[in-house]
């Protein structure tokens, strides 16, 4: 290759020596050449390998400050000091509202606890807030005792009956009445156990304060504020749905916002907006001084991955009506326990919740919105907060070109990178063509490192280290991150330049590597972002971010630095990213405080190990992704690899040979127990003819993690008699012959089985088939009265050429559920809050066999719970509860199930 004295690199073209291989002058077969322009020669070295590590750290000391930050909570009014304070939310008298409330004990539906005395607390403090309210409003209440039943598609599918469930609903507005209201819901039971200090008793109690602090403004409201204090929320979303369907102030509600919690205490976030309706959103923006909320966590929520659901769908699906959802999600170790008591809850998380209703409320029952909601009806947000300091909003529409924006820029920034390559022998087509291979090398490379990821929890759970993260989620860091960030730089290093050539002897510079693996990555996520728009996607506002900032980067690289690809690119390229990794790190900080106790609560069946580990690593994925080219610009990269490595070896031999792996902690500071759902069941199963078949009695471990119940072996020996539930007996029996209180059998799959003797507690139950009824079209109607406690489930599987066309269960087509055997199954829940009577019901066959075939039907089930009272527990169930450690948290009733061929 010739060249003139003053003949520009730009000019230069490469002439093959052979039809392989280039012949490049000395000097650029440097690695440490430029991308972009090779004209000017090299202005700094590689950077060594302490950077790198020195970012590492930097980023993680980012993240621990973000989680330091996200427990700050405001300073507390108090009663003594709310003088200074005139028509501030009292987080003091709040919390003493809770107090009252959780002292009388758990509150599941049926009991006194719920039906009596909770009911007369709330309405008397009621009746002494109406009292000294101001004389501008206009308040009444009502005490609703009401009656329904509706299906719902949630977990397994079930179809909900209910009787005599209690609503308290207060509702204040001007005395010039309004059409219009704002309706404000919490839910006052709970579930078994529990005191439901945060779920929900604590809304509650925030929202007599919040009726308080309004009624004693001088000026009216605009509008309607309906206070629904409802009494069946644990039961499947009972009370609501009667109080949206069929409650006379009902048709007046135009917005709602339902508070509530999965966890004790913390920030509340509004995880669900509308549907539609983006004015509620914008009034939240507007109104509240400590926001914190996300569209991503709307989109993750609704599509199902986390098991559980609010009254929002309630009032969404059957009233109508578009709102806002709030919960808390901070602790969710105590949640649905009998640990969520008042001292959870700090002070600040009530002064916060208190501080954001307040103005929000406010805010949207004197809006115009509200009394004309169908003319601001259209389209939805993309929204997040941002550190929790502002909200940052925009529509759909501006989404899609917001997010198009971004395409365009990055693919000019890459066609600028590729057009500036000629001296490397690189037109743009195979600039692009290099970028492609490199988004193919770092797919592959994610396939990668989730196997490694995955081999790795496997490793874990066979040495039976399970959880370990549990009570102390930084080991998530320690097994999970480091690999997540070591494999995708040791497999670019090693592959990334055969694989983007395949060819021996060319010599191309190593910062053409990097610019092409930078580009190739941002390519990808052009793709993935393109898919977000095409499919509808809110959450690619997380990914556009994201490619923005990289190709700012890149541009920055291209104009400042120039040629210059040391330790500079580096911290330039760092800097560049730091905004979307502090609002990723943020989000991510949030999911796993949700995430993480869920593993402790989602079933033994379903791998919580190698779930939270395939989670934690596509989260970081996302993140470090965008850093991986870098490693390609640094000298001894292996000094890097090492030093990672050693760390990760040495967190798994701790975690292997010493107890700080042990998941769970009994300590007050530091609660994270294992949990232990256990019934006391007798079983009965008869044959076609009515003849006992087989009878049982037996306590049914409903194991909720992957080390129940081996783990308390020691603790409670008799457990090591307890034998897992086979398939063989789920084939044979409908629901495996159980009495599963909800529909969660392909969730919760996986339990445990220990005889004992008779129960000294006779649970009557009895299911009677009162007729069966011939009618037109080969219909036969089924009869039936069901006497037991006052919480039921009763199954449902048909044989082979029977159809089931109608029940009186409800007004809703039976909703079916899992299959059985090949066989359709439906789940019923029924539960009666009050005056107790025979469940009566019927359910139409349409009967496509012989006329004169005789032989069974269907298959049916009744279950009966004894969920409160005295006779919750036997003898047995409390003798086996107290020999478990304190690092446990237990719930456990009584039950009786009879199965029926007919």
């Amino acid at each position: 290759m010739i060249r003139t004295k003053n003949e520009p690199f730009s000019k230069l073209r490469l002439r093959p020596k052979t039809s392989n291989q280039y012949i490049l002058p000395k000097h650029l077969k440097d690695p440490t050449l430029s991308c972009t322009d090779h004209s000017k020669g090299i202005r700094s070295l590689p950077a060594a390998p302490y950077h790198f590590l020195i970012c590492i750290l930097f980023l993680v000391v980012i993240y621990t400050l973000l989680a330091i930050v996200e427990k700050k909570l405001p300073e507390s009014v108090t009663i003594s000091n709310e003088h200074k304070y005139p028509n501030r939310f009292v987080a003091e008298r709040a919390r003493n509202h809770l107090v009252n409330l959780t002292s009388i004990g758990p509150r599941p539906v049926g009991s006194k606890e719920n039906e009596l005395h909770a009911v007369k607390l709330i309405v008397d403090e009621v009746k002494i807030i109406t009292k000294n309210a101001q004389s501008s409003h206009f308040i009444e209440w009502d005490l609703q005792r009401v009656s329904g039943s509706f299906s719902l598609q949630f977990l397994d599918g079930m179809t909900n009956v209910y009787r005599n469930v209690q609503n308290v609903i207060v509702k204040i507005g001007p005395v010039k009445t309004s059409r219009h209201s704002l309706l404000i819901n919490c839910h006052f039971d709970s579930v078994v156990d529990s005191p439901g200090a945060s779920d929900d008793g604590a809304s509650c109690a925030i929202m007599l304060e919040l009726f308080r602090i309004i009624s004693r403004f001088p000026n009216p409201l605009k509008n309607n504020i309906i206070f629904l204090f409802n009494g069946a929320e644990e039961n499947m979303m009972q009370a609501s749905h009667g109080f949206i369907t069929q409650h006379k102030w009902a048709s007046s509600i135009r917005a709602f916002i339902n508070m509530e919690a999965c966890g004790a205490g913390g920030k509340e976030i509004l995880f669900q907006v509308g549907p539609n309706h983006p004015w509620l959103l914008e009034a939240y923006s507007d109104s509240v001084p400590y926001p914190l909320a996300s569209s991503m966590a709307q989109e993750i929520f609704q599509s199902g991955i986390i098991p559980g659901d609010t009254d929002f769908r309630i009032f969404r699906d059957f009233g109508r009506i578009s709102g806002l959802d709030f919960a808390w999600s901070a602790n969710g170790y105590v949640y649905h326990t009998k640990l969520d008591t008042v001292d959870k809850i700090p002070l600040g998380t009530f002064q916060r919740t208190g501080d954001n209703m307040l103005p929000l409320i406010l805010k949207l029952v004197n809006s115009e919105q509200i009394s004309d909601v169908e003319n601001y009806s259209t389209g939805n947000l993309v929204f997040f907060d941002f550190l929790g300091i502002f909200i940052v909003y925009w529509s759909e529409v501006l989404a899609d070109i917001i997010n198009i924006s971004v395409i365009i820029i990055s693919l000019l920034i890459i066609l600028y990178n590729a057009s500036n390559n000629h001296v490397t022998g690189f037109n743009v087509k195979d600039y692009f063509k290099s970028c492609f291979k490199c988004s193919i090398l770092i797919v592959l490379i994610w396939l990668a490192t989730l196997l490694t990821i995955a081999i790795l929890s496997l490793t874990v759970t066979h040495l039976d280290r399970c959880l370990s993260w549990f009570a102390q989620p930084s080991w998530l860091f320690f097994l999970y991150i480091i690999p997540t960030i070591l494999v995708p730089m040791v497999l670019l290093a090693l592959f990334g330049r055969k694989f983007l050539w395949g060819q021996k002897g060319k010599h191309y510079p190593q910062s053409l590597l990097y610019c092409i693996s930078r580009d190739g990555n941002q390519m990808l996520y052009i793709i993935i972002l393109l898919v977000c728009v095409l499919l509808r996607i809110r959450s690619g506002f997380a990914v556009a971010l994201f490619v923005s900032c990289n190709a700012i980067s890149t541009a920055l690289q291209n104009t400042i630095l120039k040629y210059t690809y040391g330790h500079k690119v580096l911290w330039l390229h760092w800097g560049c990213m730091l905004i979307p990794f502090m609002l990723s790190a943020y989000m991510i900080q949030a999911a796993l405080l949700l995430v993480v106790p869920i593993m402790g609560r989602s079933g033994s069946g379903n791998h919580a190990e190698s779930v939270m580990s395939l989670i934690t690593s596509a989260m970081f994925t996302l993140v470090f992704s965008f850093y991986n080219p870098l490693v390609l610009l640094l000298r001894k990269v292996y000094t890097l690899f090492c030093s990672l490595a050693v760390v990760l070896l040495i967190s798994f031999l701790v975690l292997v040979f010493t107890p700080f792996g042990f998941p769970y902690s009994g300590d007050p500071n530091n609660l994270a127990p294992q949990r232990f759902m256990i019934a006391h069941v007798e079983r009965s199963f008869y044959n076609y003819n009515g003849s006992l078949r087989d009878s049982q009695n037996g306590l049914w471990i409903v194991d909720l993690d992957v080390n129940s119940p081996h783990s308390i072996k020691s603790f409670a020996p008799e457990l090591a008699k307890a034998r897992q539930i086979s398939k063989e007996e789920c084939s044979k029996e409908l629901y495996c012959g159980l009495p599963y209180f909800i529909p969660v059998i392909t969730f919760i799959w996986k339990t445990h089985w220990l005889d004992t003797k008779p129960m000294d507690i006779k649970i009557p139950l009895e299911l009677n088939l009162l007729y069966r009824d011939k009618r037109l079209n080969n219909i036969q109607r089924l009869s039936f009265s069901a006497t037991g406690p006052d919480h039921l489930t009763f199954l449902l599987s048909l044989y082979d050429g029977i159809n089931l066309k109608d029940w009186s269960l409800s007004l809703d087509k039976p909703l079916e559920g899992p299959q059985w055997n090949g066989r359709p199954t439906y789940f019923v829940y029924y539960s009666c809050a009050n005056d107790i009577t025979p469940w009566d019901f019927w359910i139409d066959l349409e009967v496509n066999v012989p006329t004169n075939h005789v032989g069974p039907q269907i298959e049916v089930g009744l279950a009966g719970h004894r969920m409160h009272g005295p006779h919750q527990y036997t003898t047995t169930l409390k003798k086996i509860f107290n020999s478990f450690p304190q690092w446990t948290t237990t719930t456990g009733w009584s039950s009786a199930y009879k199965s029926f061929t007919l």
